[in-house]
């Protein structure tokens, strides 16, 4: 199971899961998040039911990892289960998903320098969109930002790997520190004003379509945890760890702002938990620290995502799903460059639209990762009944109705966020933009090499290969 590598320790999953999911949505989307609710008391329901929605997904990915512990993650158990085709749907949406967030973290990346050093938005105008500015300094910054992971990328070495774990654990001590001093002066009333307290259904499901983009990651302890071989019963508690610490944080940080600052005024702050701190510390240090940290945070996130994107469509390519051509190496570094390539430049366009994409990437890269869940879900119950033979060291907790609530929390999800009437669902803008990705995925999938059988194709996606680019 495990490739030669240490098995990783129960909280070294931990740390690393948190790592990969805390990123800045904590710091950067509380505003939105209770816009789109309706209020705090809308948004602590929308983040239980995120948890309770998840679980089913969690579990699949506790059963399959050990399952089939190979290169290619959810490719893989959809490939077993589906067929080439299931394999590519998958893998595209993960290539999708991990692009989308590189592109959308360069975004936050640029917002949080604004407010580091405001002149960047406000001089040199070029034009606005959509209502939102475009300066001559936020185009350069995103580009040589982006330039710059790419750079590393195209190079093979992980210079922002050590930065990224020091910057998550500062991060994450910083925001547990922030929510003692703020719940200690929490104030009901300030909670309850400006109907805080009103419930609506539809507010906690708009929000969980976006609530889906800022709690993903977790499955990434399954994976490293097959990687190493650490033991699947440890993977599976240290991945549900994750979930539940995550998702609280996040669910804590906008309760807390709410809690001293009027959830209506926190919708038009860029960082309002940082402005919160400032106003009760008097100490405006506060919020450029948090600024800081969560930009060097930001860095790290873009480092991973463009490296597991363009890692996946290279994983498309050796297993013949998408044209050949993506699957060649650089011949001195080693590193799949056309790959590196085309995931980078989803985040061309966006420096040009200001923050017109900001909120409909969230979206769609929660679509992606959707199906990704969804999916994983599907091929871990249809290969109970087709691959029986296959080890299970670890099922499913909650046997039959567990599995029969995932198939309901599949379709409540699904259709929250893809049917028009729900309270969820993709804004026109938003439908386009997932309709062309689909498009140019189909695009891919229809240029593959035809000349193998189906029987060759599955043992290139279903083999034991371990090498790692």
């Amino acid at each position: 199971m495990g490739d030669g590598n240490k098995s990783i320790s129960f909280f070294g999953l931990v740390a690393m899961g948190i790592g990969c999911m805390l990123g800045t949505s904590w710091l950067l989307l509380t505003g939105p998040w209770l816009e789109v609710a309706g209020g705090p008391l809308n948004l602590a329901v929308a983040f239980a039911l995120c948890i309770v929605v998840e679980l089913p997904f969690a579990f699949a990915y506790m059963e399959a990892i050990p399952m089939l512990p190979r290169q290619g993650g959810e490719v893989v158990y959809s490939s077993a289960a589906f067929g080439p085709g299931g394999g590519f749907a998958v893998g595209w949406a993960g290539v999708l998903m991990n692009s989308i967030v590189f592109c959308w973290v360069d975004l936050a990346a640029i917002s949080l320098l604004d407010e580091l050093f405001p002149a960047l938005g406000r001089v040199g105008l070029l034009y606005t969109v959509g209502g939102h500015s475009v300066t001559l300094p936020n185009v350069l910054c995103q580009l040589a930002l982006a330039g710059a992971i790419v750079y590393i990328q195209y190079r093979g070495a992980d210079l922002c790997a050590s930065l990224a774990k020091l910057a998550t654990v500062v991060l994450l001590t910083m925001c547990l520190a922030g929510l003692a001093v703020c719940f200690s002066h929490f104030d009901p009333a300030v909670y309850a004003a400006d109907g805080g307290l009103e419930f609506h259904f539809s507010g906690s499901a708009s929000l969980l379509s976006m609530l889906v983009f800022s709690v993903a990651g977790w499955e990434t302890v399954a994976k490293a945890a097959a990687a190493t071989g650490s033991a699947a019963r440890k993977a599976g508690a240290a991945l549900i760890t994750c979930l539940l610490i995550v998702t609280a944080l996040l669910c804590l940080v906008p309760t807390a702002v709410a809690g001293n600052l009027p959830w209506r005024t926190a919708v038009d702050r860029t960082a309002p938990f940082a402005d919160v701190l400032v106003s009760i510390t008097g100490w405006p240090a506060v919020r450029l620290a948090f600024l800081a940290t969560a930009f060097v945070g930001a860095v790290g996130v873009m480092n991973s995502t463009l490296y597991s994107s363009s890692r996946m469509l290279y994983g498309l390519a050796r297993s013949k799903l998408v044209p050949g051509g993506f699957g060649r190496l650089h011949p001195r570094y080693g590193t799949p460059t056309r790959c590196v390539w085309f995931a980078a430049a989803f985040v061309l366009p966006a420096p040009f639209t200001g923050k017109l994409f900001f909120r409909p990437l969230i979206h769609v890269a929660s679509l992606a990762t959707i199906v990704m869940w969804v999916m994983t879900l599907a091929a871990v119950l249809r290969l109970r009944r087709t691959r029986s033979d296959l080890p299970r060291p670890v099922r499913m907790p909650g046997g039959r109705p567990m599995a029969a609530f995932g198939v309901l929390a599949a379709l409540f999800l699904a259709g929250n966020i893809l049917l028009p009437f729900s309270p969820g669902a993709l804004t026109p803008l938003e439908y386009l933009l997932a309709l062309g990705l689909t498009a140019l995925g189909s695009g891919l999938y229809r240029l593959r090499d035809r000349s193998l059988t189906r029987q060759e194709r599955e043992a290139l996606i279903l083999g034991d290969g371990r090498k790692e680019v």
